[in-house]
C-alpha cells in the first residue's frame, strides 16, 4: 500500500482555507467553497424527509453511517448524520468529506482515509497554529481545543498526539504556514497563558544563580 501523502493533505487544506472569501473562526466547514465543485451539505435526515428515501437505504444499512459524498454533474452532495451526538464530530465528518473532494480521491482505502482525516485536522485546527500557540505559552490541551476550535474530544486528542509525530516534522512545513497563522491570529492571540509566561520568568531567574 502506498504511504499517505501528509504533506499534500496539509498543503491542500491550507490552500482551501486561504481561498475562502470570508474567513471566520471557529471554522465552519458547511460554508467552505471550492473552485472545482459546487458543494451542498445536507443531513441524511433532511434528505430522507425531502426525498422519502429511508435512512437505511441512504446509508446502505449503516455502512456509511457518519456520512459520505455523492457526485452529480458539477455538484458534490455531502451527507452527514444529524443524529451524531456532538457537533464537533459532524464538523469533522464534513471536513473529512471535503478532503476527499479536494484531494481527488476516487477509491476508498486506508491511505485515502488517513489523508482525508489529516486534511480535516488541518482545516479545523491547523498544526502550524497549534505550534505557534505552544511557542507563545498557551496551554493547548484537549479540552482547550474542543472548546476553542469546536472539534470533538477524539479529534482534539488526535491533534495533540500528532504534534510530536514524524508527520509534523520540519520537512512538511508548507509555504502557507505563516499565512495560516496570521489568519487565525486575531482569534487566538488572547489565549496565551500568563502562567506559562511567569513560569518562564522564574526559570530565567533561577539560571542567574
Amino acid at each position: 500500500m502506498d504511504k499517505p501523502n501528509f504533506y499534500r493533505a496539509k498543503l491542500k487544506a491550507y490552500e482551501t482555507l486561504i481561498k475562502q472569501k470570508s474567513f471566520s473562526f471557529p471554522i465552519e466547514p458547511r460554508k467552505i467553497k471550492l473552485d472545482s465543485y459546487n458543494i451542498i451539505v445536507i443531513s441524511l435526515q433532511e434528505y430522507s424527509r425531502i426525498t422519502g428515501i429511508s435512512i437505511e437505504q441512504l446509508t446502505s444499512n449503516g455502512s456509511f453511517n457518519d456520512g459520505y459524498t455523492y457526485f452529480k454533474n458539477n455538484t458534490a452532495y455531502i451527507f452527514y448524520n444529524d443524529d451524531i451526538e456532538t457537533e464537533g464530530r459532524k464538523l469533522w465528518t464534513i471536513s473529512h468529506e471535503i478532503g476527499h473532494i479536494v484531494l481527488k480521491h476516487t477509491t476508498q482505502c486506508e491511505k485515502n482515509e488517513q489523508e482525508a482525516n489529516f486534511f480535516a485536522s488541518q482545516v479545523l485546527a491547523p498544526q502550524c497554529v497549534l505550534k505557534q500557540l505552544i511557542k507563545n505559552g498557551a496551554k493547548v490541551t484537549s479540552d482547550y481545543l474542543s472548546s476553542k476550535f469546536k472539534i470533538s474530544k477524539e479529534a482534539s486528542d488526535n491533534c495533540i498526539s500528532t504534534l510530536s509525530k514524524v508527520i509534523d516534522n520540519e520537512h512538511i512545513i508548507t509555504e502557507y504556514d505563516d499565512i495560516i497563522v496570521n489568519l487565525f491570529k486575531p482569534y487566538i492571540s488572547s489565549d496565551y497563558s500568563l502562567d506559562s509566561y511567569f513560569d518562564e520568568l522564574e526559570d530565567r531567574r533561577k539560571n542567574f544563580y
